[in-house]
């Protein structure tokens, strides 16, 4: 089994934990993309995957699974985003700023209502305390 293949059948895991245990908060295709030492996509550009979104343990968990040219790819960020901002057309950014360093910008493709979902999901994580972080992609493997 290779890198690629233990991310998916990691975020696999945490995505059907997150089903059982925590909050749901919606769904959208989107991007990520981490800023660190250049540009490195965290999921597929151009047609972009569903992206799950949860509410747990005072983080937003965003998980993705896709398949693309004959392979399994997937996402896991479980941090607390440091902004979310919504913008006409129904996108939504939200900036994530990991404790090594760089950003990780989330593109979502949805509409106000998840925007205002996710606004209120990230000031009830506020409250948290800020530990746990967890990165993972099968398109940047050490990216964690």
């Amino acid at each position: 089994m290779n890198a690629s293949d233990n991310v998916v059948y990691e975020a696999l895991g945490f995505y059907v934990d997150n089903l059982c245990g925590s909050i749901f908060l919606g769904m959208a295709r989107g991007e990520a993309v981490l800023y660190r030492d250049g540009t490195h996509p965290l999921t597929p550009v151009g047609k972009p995957p569903l992206l799950s979104l949860f509410y747990s343990r005072g983080k937003l968990e965003v998980t993705g699974i896709w398949k693309e040219g004959g392979g399994s790819g997937a996402f896991l960020l479980r941090m607390v985003p440091s902004e979310v901002k919504s913008e006409s057309g129904g996108i939504i950014r939200m900036t994530f700023r990991p404790r090594d360093g760089g950003l990780v910008l989330v593109t979502l493709y949805g509409n106000r209502g998840l925007a205002g979902t996710l606004e209120r999901a990230v000031r009830d994580c506020l409250k948290e305390e800020q530990k746990g972080e967890r990165i993972l992609s099968s398109m940047h493997p050490e990216g964690d």
